[in-house]
């Protein structure tokens, strides 16, 4: 690929891709099929007439159009009961959740409850805006309010406030960090800019007709903070495999690269299989956790191949990109993010061509190999003292796990462990005085933090462990990291265009 057409299009402090002027690249929002080119063809006409920002209910009609054909998929008949619609503030249910998130604008109006109907918790949402804006009158903001067993958490991002209310024991950061999370999540949808521009023009505007059908974005990364490390990692978990097979896999990546290819992956599940970059930039964790979780929402992407805009907000949270996604297995699937908007078809192309060098190279049978050998067993590691652990490159940014074992593969134990990894990685990971090594002993198992070289561990025993004996089997599972750090780690990525 010719990296002179992508350097004109990123800004020049390096900051992200603009491909078009950003009032002509407001409308593009949804999820849109290109197998379906009568519905494009009427989206397309509603586009036309949607360059005015103070008519954000055009940019709607966009996404219902484009989502019409998945109207059954988008939403997995699983999902369906995760929007608990049904509950609310008198309700028992809704008051013993553990964990709330809302999200509402600066004038009150309900945008993202993550339990019960938005529309039926307006005076809540209402107490509130009335609550933060007393504060601010006073040219004051409150951050956390702490009441018996539950943490209030509040969050003022630009027009939006987002609030977490919690009992599960996360430390005030931690909860933050997860507010950050979902406050990307809307402008992966939508984009700092055309955020802004719609508050400035209406200010009592209601974002759930803009954000109509995503719902399941931002509900399916509300269930992965207590699910998977990754997120309070700041790091992505990757396919443990042969090194020769990933090493193949790159090499075939990074051939004959299309224009205007900015990004290129390739996923199982919720794991990274190979990965390709401009030579310049890197694509941050967190926006490929956005990515990932945009892919894992939703049943309508399995369907066909997938052209849809998308903001990445730690590369560039005011434009957008354009994402290609197409999956070639039950659970592989290509993601590819150009900065044309017109690149569908030679996205298209460039998967074919790869899939049919993956073929060839004997790469799928591999990949499916892998895929079906993981999670790894925690018997593989050879320390009996172990019961789990978690090992993150801070230089790769990139971690690795077994499965889940006895005693945690019971939902409530494994979320208990997670939120002990949580306090560890926030003790390791502290801008100020942060620890070389957290030791926790609980009741039900003792938990070990430590920095060692270029990696963080954590690492659960039983509780009676000593800490003599839990550095022993540190130091033995540092040694089986070394010897597979190749197979569990990407050490090296494919530039675009060029060598790794």
């Amino acid at each position: 690929m010719n990296a002179e057409p992508l350097e004109k299009a990123l800004f020049a402090t390096g900051t992200g891709v603009v491909e078009n002027d950003l009032s002509s690249s407001v409308p593009d929002v949804g999820v849109m099929s290109l197998q379906e080119e009568a519905n494009i063809a009427d989206a397309e006409q509603v586009l036309s007439r949607s360059e005015d920002p103070s008519r954000p209910d055009l940019i709607a009609e966009t996404r219902r159009r484009s989502f019409a054909n998945h109207k059954d998929e988008a939403r997995p008949k699983k999902d369906v009961l995760h929007r608990h619609t049904d509950e609310g503030p008198n309700n028992s249910r809704w008051t013993h959740r553990k964990k709330h998130f809302f999200i509402l604008s600066s004038a009150g109006k309900p945008i993202y409850s993550r339990y019960g109907d938005e529309s039926k918790l307006s005076s809540f949402m209402g107490l509130i805006q009335a609550i933060l804006s007393f504060f601010a009158s006073d040219d004051d903001s409150v951050r956390c309010l702490n009441a018996g067993s539950h943490k209030f958490v509040f969050t003022m991002k630009g027009p939006l406030y987002l609030v977490a209310v919690s009992s599960t024991g996360e430390s005030e950061a931690q909860l933050r960090q997860q507010l950050g999370y979902l406050y990307s999540q809307i402008l992966f949808i939508l984009t700092s800019t055309q955020l802004t521009r719609i508050f400035e023009t209406r200010v009592n505007y209601d974002l759930r007709n803009l954000l109509a059908g995503t719902e399941m974005f931002l509900d399916q990364l509300a269930r992965s903070f207590q699910q998977s490390p990754g997120f309070f990692l700041g790091a992505f978990q990757c396919l443990r495999m042969s090194s020769r097979l990933r090493q193949k896999i790159s090499s075939t990546l990074s051939m004959a690269n299309p224009q205007g290819l900015a990004f290129g992956m390739l996923l199982a599940k919720e794991h990274l299989i190979g990965l390709i970059r401009p030579k310049r930039y890197s694509l941050h964790p967190n926006d490929l956790h956005l990515l990932s979780n945009m892919v894992q929402s939703s049943s309508g992407f399995r369907s066909g191949e997938t052209w849809t805009p998308v903001c990445l907000p730690q590369f560039n949270n005011r434009a957008f990109l354009h994402a290609y996604v197409s999956f070639v297995g039950p659970d592989l699937c290509f993601v590819l993010v150009s900065t044309d908007k017109d690149s569908f078809f030679e996205m298209s192309q460039y998967k074919q061509e790869i899939v049919r060098r993956l073929e060839e190279g004997a790469c799928v049978d591999g990949i499916d190999e892998a895929i079906r050998s993981v999670p790894y067993s925690i018997v593989e590691i050879g320390v009996p003292q172990l019961r789990h652990f978690i090992c993150k490159s801070t230089t790769l940014v990139q971690y690795t796990q077994p499965t889940p074992s006895p005693p945690y593969t019971k939902k409530d134990d494994w979320k208990r462990l997670l939120t002990v990894y949580q306090r560890a990685s926030e003790a390791l990971q502290a801008r100020s005085d942060p620890m070389q090594m957290f030791f926790h002993a609980g009741t039900a198992e003792a938990v070990v933090g430590c920095v060692v070289a270029s990696y963080e561990i954590y690492a659960a025993f039983g509780p009676l462990v000593s800490k003599a004996t839990a550095m022993e089997a540190i130091n033995a599972l540092q040694k089986w990291i070394k010897r597979h750090e190749d197979h569990i780690f990407i050490n090296s990525v494919p530039v675009i265009g060029g060598k790794t």
